[in-house]
């Protein structure tokens, strides 16, 4: 039978190199590959997939071309800038996008954000002078928006948009909503004068105050509203009642708003025809030139760039993060997985190529992005369908766009926006979650209708930096507690135990067996009236985040905050105030302190812990060195692991592995880093060691005495083992194996001992070479790490440190004379390892 001992030894940054250097062909091809998404499934394309493309498209394309011309009003941009915006991003999309749903083109709160941005550029004095046009500005964003975002995909940051929170988005996307509905009323009522670039409660405001100004355009305007939500409701009670023709219920619900459009154009064309007016008493958009008049090589001007400077930071973000939101919600909705670093891709290049045609900004709309995906769209080349509607209509249909009246183009966009306004339902679910969420969710929806939306786009990402550096810096910790668990048969069946009875069970049993023994936090809401310390002078602490620079210091704060308090002093402090120092001078001792035990270990569970950075390191380092001093005495660290390589690392660097003293400094520890490991020298006492005869002949009779101690009764009923780390020599290892490193151990040794060796020295004789990963094994009995302070469980460590503080009563040795001690080898003899010095 064998016990395997594993390390996971830290590569080199030279090896790491040449690992990335050795793989970069296969990353690049992998690379380039990955930016062609399309590869993967258009070789697969089918006529069942080209059906339910078509479909959605033709359904997308009876909402788009009302939307693209509504929302370029909303970005007091022509309304054609709309229809070339709608038609490139969805061409180019299907190469690049990973979202079979989304609708690339105008959306309404990127749009407000460019009207806001608009509305200051009419009044500067380029523009009044003629140096600057509509056009050089729109494009000029948009251009140069793409390159940024491109750059953004091409690096593979596309996940930077999950460090914004969902509250935190919810709010903003509900803020901008109302916002959008309210800068429409007045357009809806035909009320004139009223500037939508003030904050939203002031046009509220300024609106209700005005609505005796109300013209013609109203009537065109409520009604166009009272038929929008008319047929939604409408649609949704049939759906339920009817769910045999849900199909034809839902085609004429998304065909809503175009009937909208030309209803309304008709009426209006109409009354212009035949009423023979100079101008016409209804607000219409006016003359939509047909083609690509405005395709073009874009003209770079810096002047215009650095107009934009301070907007564009804010309109990038925004772009990412709308466009983010819809096909992240979609992607889970229809069980497919979004790449956003590909989507910003996709985003940069359609504002890139859209310059050329003349577009403004561009991102995935929420509204038509959600009927995608509803009208049965199966692949990302419906979008391709939905542009060559677009083309038909800026070449076929621009005559007929003269005639849309204003009015009915406000009532389509506040329509379209209310999906985006959470009610109620949506404040109860953050509130029964977490209050804080609520908290975030006002803020953000507060701010949006205050504050403009290029100053309300960045609240958001402020709010999720806030609460994610206040969660990092102020995490969650436990201090452990053990719950020993009691077999019903060993009690009296005529008699029910009483609660203190079954503590003092729990008390008077010292085995720590995963089956019989919990642990849990001592403050646990259910459990924590029924556990208990673990035991006398030993505190099991328990971090629950990463140990970073934003927080080490106060988990270990908290740490020594609770070894004062559970634990006294080795050494009193002086009775006079003179021979103290400053920061004790007011400290008193307490009335209990002498009923309190000395501190002997720590078990330090970092099993949830996954990065541990140098300051960290340095943290735990000064706690230990502050807890000896406090103790007067060696205090042991027992450490639970994960599979973290960085904790790894920054433990065997501090020295925590083997925690052999450096003599010079209390508390503090040799690395396991250094001292000799590189140059292929290993520690003491380890198999295939000179003093490995010598450290075996200890152990055997160590464990004759406890196999004595269990024949007489005692409590203990573990067989204990002294053992010393075991550490191969690095000079035997295979270099291209580095991750898994085992050395076997075997009783077998006859090696002649040359010499006591100590702890604190480091031994350069040969030393057998670890077992081939080809070689077969008789069994493994265990597996353990090759670090003696390492333990891959709880109930191993806190197991160990009750062994050795057994063993150490048991022999009246003091705890820095006594090598490692745990219960790795039952039934088997192991080596022994020098005593520590100090």
């Amino acid at each position: 039978m064998t016990t395997i001992y594993v390390d996971n030894p830290p590569a080199r940054y030279i090896d790491q190199i040449r690992d990335e250097v050795r793989q970069l062909p296969s990353n690049a091809k992998s690379y380039l590959k990955g930016l062609f998404p399309i590869v993967h499934w258009i070789t697969k394309y089918n006529l069942i997939w080209f059906s339910g493309d078509l479909t959605a498209a033709i359904t997308i394309g009876t909402l788009v071309i009302p939307q693209s011309l509504a929302y370029a009003k909303i970005a007091n941009l022509p309304p054609v800038l709309g229809l070339y915006t709608s038609f490139l991003g969805v061409i180019i999309y299907p190469l690049f996008g990973t979202s079979k749903d989304i609708s690339i083109g105008v959306s309404a709160i990127s749009s407000l954000m460019i009207g806001q941005v608009m509305g200051r550029f009419y009044e500067s004095p380029q523009y009044l002078s003629g140096e600057w046009t509509v056009n050089d500005a729109a494009i000029n964003v948009a251009l140069f928006s793409g390159f940024v975002i491109l750059l953004i995909g091409l690096l593979r940051l596309g996940a930077i948009f999950h460090f914004i929170s969902q509250p935190a988005i919810a709010g903003f996307m509900a803020g901008s909503g109302l916002t959008i509905v309210i800068n429409q009323f007045s357009k809806i009522f035909g009320i004139p004068n009223i500037n939508t670039s003030e904050a939203p409660y002031l046009v509220f405001g300024k609106t209700l105050i005005n609505l005796h100004h109300s013209t013609l355009d109203a009537s065109f305007g409520v009604a166009a509203l009272v038929y929008l939500y008319a047929v939604k409701y409408a649609s949704i009670y049939l759906m339920r009642h009817y769910p045999q023709h849900s199909r034809f219920i839902f085609f004429f619900n998304t065909s809503r708003s175009i009937v909208v459009l030309v209803f309304g154009t008709l009426l209006c064309y109409m009354i212009n025809h035949f009423g023979k007016f100079e101008s016409s008493p209804i607000h219409i958009i006016g003359v939509v030139p047909a083609g690509f008049g405005h395709m073009n090589l874009p003209q770079i001007k810096p002047d215009i760039l650095s107009f934009f400077t301070a907007d564009l930071p804010g309109i990038i973000v925004l772009l990412i993060m709308e466009h983010g939101v819809i096909s992240n919600s979609l992607g889970k909705i229809s069980d497919y997985k979004v790449d956003m670093s590909q989507e910003t891709l996709a985003i940069g290049l359609a504002n890139i190529f859209g310059a050329f045609f003349g577009s403004y900004t561009c991102t995935g709309a929420f509204t038509r992005s959600a009927v995608m995906s509803k009208s049965g769209a199966r692949t990302p080349l419906a979008s391709f369908f939905v542009g060559i509607i677009v083309v038909l209509a800026i070449y076929v249909f621009t005559p007929a766009f003269t005639y849309i009246p204003n009015a009915s183009l406000a009532a389509i966009i506040a329509h379209s926006v209310t999906d985006l306004i959470f009610g109620p339902t949506v404040w109860k679910r953050f509130w029964d979650l977490n209050p804080g969420d609520l908290l975030i969710f006002a803020l953000a929806y507060i701010i949006a209708l205050v504050a403009r939306i290029d100053i309300s786009v960045y609240v958001p990402v402020a709010i999720s930096l806030v609460i994610q550096l206040y969660r990092t810096a102020r995490p969650n910790y436990a201090l452990l507690g053990r719950m020993d668990l009691v077999e019903t048969d060993a009690l009296d069946e005529k008699k029910k135990p009483s609660q203190e009875e079954l503590m003092m069970i729990s008390i008077n049993s010292s085995n720590i067996e995963e089956e019989k023994t919990l642990f849990y936090p001592l403050d646990h809401p259910t459990l924590g009236q029924y556990t208990r310390p673990v035991d006398d002078g030993m505190i099991c602490f328990q971090p629950q985040e990463s140990i970073l620079f934003q927080n080490s210091d106060y988990f270990f704060e908290k740490l020594l905050d609770e070894v004062k308090r559970k634990t006294r002093r080795g050494k009193p402090l002086p009775e006079k105030l003179g021979d103290r120092t400053w920061n004790n001078a007011t400290t008193s001792a307490r009335k209990d302190e002498q009923d309190l035990a000395l501190l002997h270990a720590i078990v330090l569970d970092l099993s949830g812990v996954h990065q541990m950075d140098y300051s960290g390191m340095e943290a735990l380092k000064s706690v230990a060195i502050q807890i000896e001093r406090y103790a007067g005495n060696h205090v042991h660290w027992y450490i639970v692991t994960g599979e973290s390589s960085t904790v790894r690392k920054c433990l065997l660097f501090a020295g925590f592995g083997n925690q052999r003293r450096d003599g010079k400094r209390v508390g503090e520890f040799l690395s396991d880093l250094r001292h000799g490991v590189e140059e292929g020298g290993h520690t003491p006492g380890i198999e295939g060691c000179c003093s490995f005869v010598h450290q075996r002949e200890k152990s055997q009779l160590a464990t004759e005495e406890q196999q004595e101690k269990k024949q007489q009764g005692g409590d203990f009923d573990n067989v204990v083992t002294i053992e010393q780390a075991r550490r191969p020599n690095r000079s035997h290892l295979d270099h291209h194996k580095r991750e898994s490193i085992i050395t076997v151990e075997s009783l077998e040794t006859d090696r002649e001992l040359n010499t006591t060796l100590s702890n604190e020295q480091w031994c350069y004789c040969s030393i057998r070479s670890p077992p081939s990963h080809g070689q077969k094994l008789n069994g493994i009995k265990a597996v353990h790490d090759l670090y003696p302070y390492f333990f891959k469980s709880i109930h191993e460590a806190v197991r160990t440190a009750l062994s050795r503080k057994q063993e150490n009563d048991h022999h009246h040795h003091h705890l820095d004379e006594i090598s490692v001690i745990s219960d790795r080898g039952v039934n088997t003899t192991h080596s022994v390892g020098e005593s520590s010095s100090t």
